[in-house]
């Protein structure tokens, strides 16, 4: 120690430039390490969230469960909800000769026309739910009335009376009114969320919606799903959408990433002798019915007399007015047993429905 101006002082007490620089040097120095450690550490980490597929792509296994399954279920099934009812008169009036077979399945599906164009700017635009609409509905449903579909909304009350959706987070595939959105509603779904190519606007409790883009865009999985009337128009190119002979079965592929293992979906189309009604709908039998429904587990199916004639093979004309209530599991069915489940309605003998149609006389 030193003394200067009375007061004591140590050698070296005072920061030299020297000693500055290297104290700065030593911090970045151990800064970078530790920085290019931590990266490293997360790309080790980050890299074990990758499998290669064996495609050869790569999955991230972070991403949500409906996520995952629509990589792998649901490309085959993707609408470019921009094109969708934008272009007037924009579809095909007849079916491509090169798409005959695949639509036919090698010309065991009958065609006739009866052709209509939802296209163009009256059919591109946004819906709106008013509170009235949705609870004039409820009420009909509370008293089991039917509604646009007939007798079909009854073989839906039977089923959910069998299958309850109470407290569910229910999806409702497809809407032009809210009707089904009210059932969900009276049946004590905790949520009703419709999923549809146009916007919908609503302001009710516990009832949501979104555009079909948004879904895919931001995925998830329901409890259950209702869809009547509306799988059996798809890739038909009546509202726009690509033409596709399977569009309806690739789409009940896209409902296995929607529903959650073991949910229920509730679902109707027309049922009769198998034919394609170009461009409106098919209608299903025994050739597309056991196909379009092949990794569902049928549980059971609401029904009423006609389903006898209608399965055995009876003709309905032009018509898709005969749908049928089908409870399916979210779950691969055992070998047969579909087809088993709908043979019970199968006439002994199938030759008197032959050419006959459904509505009497021959067809």
């Amino acid at each position: 120690p030193r003394i200067k101006n009375g007061i004591m002082q140590r050698r070296g007490a005072g920061w030299k430039p020297l000693n500055v620089l290297l104290v700065v040097v030593l911090v970045l120095v151990v800064g970078t390490i530790f920085i290019n450690s931590r990266y490293l550490a997360r790309r080790k980490s980050f890299s074990k969230t990758i499998a290669p597929k064996a495609s050869g792509t790569k999955t991230n296994t972070h991403l949500s469960k409906a996520a995952q399954c629509l990589e792998k279920y649901g490309k085959d099934h993707q609408d470019d909800a921009a094109q969708m009812n934008k272009k007037p008169w924009s579809c095909p009036e007849e079916m491509p000769d090169e798409l005959r077979a695949q639509y036919t399945q090698d010309g065991q599906i009958d065609v006739t026309l009866w052709y209509k164009c939802q296209t163009g700017p009256q059919y591109d635009k946004e819906h709106k739910y008013e509170k009235a609409q949705i609870e004039e509905y409820m009420g009909r449903i509370k008293n089991r009335l039917v509604n646009f579909y007939g007798n079909t909304d009854t073989m839906l009350y039977n089923a959910l009376d069998q299958y309850p959706i109470k407290d569910k987070e229910v999806v409702i595939m497809g809407s032009q009114r809210p009707i089904y959105e009210s059932v969900c509603l009276v049946f004590g779904g905790s949520s009703c969320t419709t999923i549809d190519f146009q916007p919908i606007i609503v302001n009710y409790p516990k009832f949501f919606t979104m555009t079909i883009a948004q879904y895919d865009e931001n995925p998830k999985q329901f409890d259950a799903a209702i869809s009547i009337s509306s799988f059996e128009h798809d890739g038909l190119g009546r509202y726009g959408d690509p033409l596709r002979p399977d569009g309806d079965v690739q789409m009940m592929s896209k409902m296995k990433c929607i529903v959650k293992d073991g949910g229920i979906l509730y679902l109707s189309v027309p049922i009769a002798k198998d034919k394609i009604v170009w461009n409106m709908h098919r209608v299903y039998g025994r050739v597309r019915l056991p196909k379009l429904i092949e990794h569902w587990t049928l549980l059971e199916v609401y029904a009423d007399y006609q389903m006898t004639a209608r399965w055995t093979g009876c003709d309905a004309n032009k018509e898709g007015d005969y749908q049928p209530i089908l409870v399916l599991k979210n779950e691969e069915p055992k070998p047969g047993h579909n087809v088993e489940v709908l043979n019970k309605y199968l006439d002994k003998d199938p030759s008197r429905y032959e050419g006959v149609s459904c509505f009497g006389g021959n067809a």
